[in-house]
Formats: C-alpha cells, structure tokens, sequence
C-alpha cells in the first residue's frame, strides 16, 4: 500500500478496539471495512489482472500436455480454451483497468471454472490414470487459486463452488468417467476446498491484522508530524504576538533577500516609544496587549507590501522587504508609523491610550549580511531616538548603493 490522504480520526478507536480483541474482517465496523477495501483495491486489481494473464498464458500451454495425453482432443481443447477463456479474460483486464472490481473478480471466476471444465473433458477421454493426474492437477489448481486470489473468504467460497461444479458436470458429460475415479475426484476436491479456504482464512486474518497495524503507525506518524510542525512553530514563532521570531526571520533572508538579482532590500527596526514608561503605569498585562495590537498593525501593512516581519526581542520589531523604488521603503516605513500612531489601547480607565514607534531604515542590494543591515538600521533607529521619536530615519548610504 501507498502512502494515503490524511485518516478519518473517527477509525483510531476502531484500530484500537480491532488490534485489542482480534475479531474477523466481517464483524469490523463499516468505517474500517470501507477504509480496507479502499486501501487494497488498486492493488487487488493490480493482482487479478497478473492472475489473469497467467491464466490465459497456463489455458495455453495446457495444450502441450492435452498432446501429450490425448493428442485426438488437444487442438480442440485448445480452440475451446482460446475461444472462451481469452474474450472473458479482455473482460477481466479491462475490469481491471477500469477499477470495477466485480466484474475483474466474475471474470476471474468464469476463466478458472472454464480451464477446470475443459481439462476434466479431456481427461474423460484419456485412460484411468490420466483421468486421475488430471483430476488432481484440477484439484492443485482450485487450492492455488484459492490461496492467492485477491478475494474475500466469500468471494473465494464462490470461487471454489463454482470450478468444482463446473469440473464436476464436465466429468458426467459428455463422456462420464468412472464412478470410483469421480469419487476420488470428489474426495480429493473436498479436502484441498477445505484446506484451501482454511489456509486463505489465516491469510486473510494476518492480511487485515497487518493492515489495521499499518493504520496504527499512520496515525502514529501523523501525530509525530503534526508534533513536529507545532514544534516548528513554537520555536520560530514569538508566543506573544503571534509574529515570527528573529531566526525564523533570519532564515526567510537566507532564503528570499540575499540574492543579489532580487533587488534592494530594506530591512526596518521599529521600537515602541516609551514603553517601559507605559508598562510601569499601566502594568505588565496592558503592556503585553499593547504590543499584541502593535504587532497586528505592523504586520497588516507590512505584508500587504508582500514583506516579512518578527519580533526582535522586548518592544522591537524588525522588517524586510523587496524594494522597487528608491523611496518605497521609506513610505512604507512611514505607513507604519502612522499606523501605529491612530491606534487606540485600552488601558482600563476612562480614557483609551496612544502609541508611537520609531523605526531606523537600512538599504541594500544583495551582498550584506542580515547582521550588517541589522547594525545599520539600528544606528538609524538611535538617531530616531535622539531626534525627538515618533519618527523614521534612514541609515547613512551603504558602498553598494553609492555603485549600485
């Protein structure tokens, strides 16, 4: 079996209550029963369609011992067995391609009771001991048939009717053999039917237990893997804001900004004005709903920009983006702060509070580090700082953008 789409959660139980107190196929719950025969049907039509061809290939080469045996009849069996066993096998592989399991699974049944009748035919015209090697060769047949067939233990309970029936008519008509070797032919049938289906039934039952265990082991990984990315993004996420962190951030450099064909890039250090002041007054709480709001506000218009943006740490924030125009970031830069500035925080008393940002700007064109914008945009966010906040600055012009 492949790989699936993710599993109905509701069959976890059912796998347990299944794996805990082993119980046959058919007294499964229908959700699991659907979810098995979906899971083995394309190789179970990959199965019939090989079992098929092998058939047609062995009604065939039946001829070489219909020679052998009773050369008189050996031609005509083997028109009989062209005839009949071929255009049911096109059936049958078209079934199979199809997807109509079935009709693959009639035709099937058909060929081998037809393969069955035509040799205990030809064998009602050779001697007593050709009768009975063809007696037994038929019986080996229905018992390999009964083995690997892809079918369910009624399915093969079917099979086995109808090719015993179907050999046994044929060794009444038109030329009947002899009761003792028909008695024989019975006895033996009987036995290898039964041993047959028995043997299929542990077959079956190790089939379905194998897989309700690989259904186990799906939902074990899907567990591990929906683990792992909530992992991922505990650890590249701020589990304040909900914004990515700075090394989440780093590695969306490495991957979308350190090419030097992608343009400028500018990178955006934004710090919440006075903040320390506006926990100490209003509280850690209102602090930490502040710059939950704040980071919203930032990340709507940075995103709709088509930017990137994290938390760096405190009440600084950090931005990146492609730049297209000379002053398209500055804009941007601006658009924040603005932003920022009509938001109204509910601090709890009478009156809602408002907040400003200052954001240092750096520039450049491929060939510096994060780091190094990094330490630019901060200079820039200091001279924000100094010059009275509330304010953008840009960082002095770097050496690739006085060449680029």
């Amino acid at each position: 079996m492949g790989e699936k789409s993710v599993l109905d959660p509701a069959l976890r139980p059912m796998v347990t209550t299944a794996l805990a107190q082993p119980v046959m196929l058919g007294e499964w719950p229908q959700p699991l029963r659907r979810q098995w025969y979906a899971d083995r049907k394309a190789q179970m039509l990959v199965e019939l369609a090989f079992v098929l061809k092998l058939g047609f290939g062995l009604a065939i080469m039946a001829f070489i011992t219909d020679w052998l045996v009773v050369r008189d009849l050996a031609w005509t069996a083997l028109a009989i067995r062209v005839g009949t066993i071929g255009p049911i096998t096109a059936i049958g592989l078209w079934a199979a391609r199809s997807g109509r399991v079935a009709l693959a699974n009639i035709a099937t049944t058909i060929a081998l009771s037809i393969f069955g009748a035509v040799a205990m035919w030809v064998a009602a015209h050779g001697t007593p001991a050709d009768i009975a090697r063809y007696s037994m060769a038929i019986v080996v047949t229905m018992l390999a048939a009964l083995f690997v067939l892809p079918m369910s233990i009624a399915h093969k309970l079917r099979v086995a009717l109808v090719f015993f029936l179907a050999s046994t008519l044929a060794a009444f008509f038109p030329e009947p053999i002899p009761p003792e070797l028909l008695i024989h032919h019975f006895a033996a049938g009987a036995i290898a039917g039964i041993g047959g289906l028995l043997l299929a039934m542990r077959n079956w039952h190790m089939e379905s237990r194998s897989f309700l265990l690989s259904l186990q082991l799906r939902f074990d990984r899907e567990d591990l893997e929906q683990s792992n990315a909530l992992l991922r993004e505990l650890s590249e996420s701020d589990p304040l804001t909900g914004l990515s962190n700075r090394r989440s951030l780093e590695r969306v450099f490495e991957d979308e900004y350190i090419d030097r064909s992608a343009g400028a890039t500018a990178l955006l250090m934004v710090d919440v004005d006075h903040f320390k002041r506006f926990n100490d007054r209003f509280g850690h709480q209102i602090g930490d709903s502040c710059l939950v709001e704040v980071a919203r506000e930032l990340e709507r218009c940075i995103e709709h920009h088509g930017g990137h943006i994290a938390r760096f740490g405190g009440e600084e924030f950090i931005a990146i983006l492609h730049e297209q125009g000379g002053r398209d970031a500055e804009a941007i830069a601006e658009e924040m702060r603005e932003a920022v500035a009509s938001l109204t925080i509910e601090t709890g008393q009478r009156k809602p509070c408002a907040v400003n940002i200052s954001i240092g700007m750096a520039r450049g064109r491929g060939g510096q580090s994060m780091g190094q914008l990094i330490a630019r945009a901060d200079e820039a966010l200091y001279r924000a700082k100094q010059n009275g906040r509330n304010r953008v600055e840009v960082a002095y012009a770097a050496m690739d953008e006085l060449v680029g």
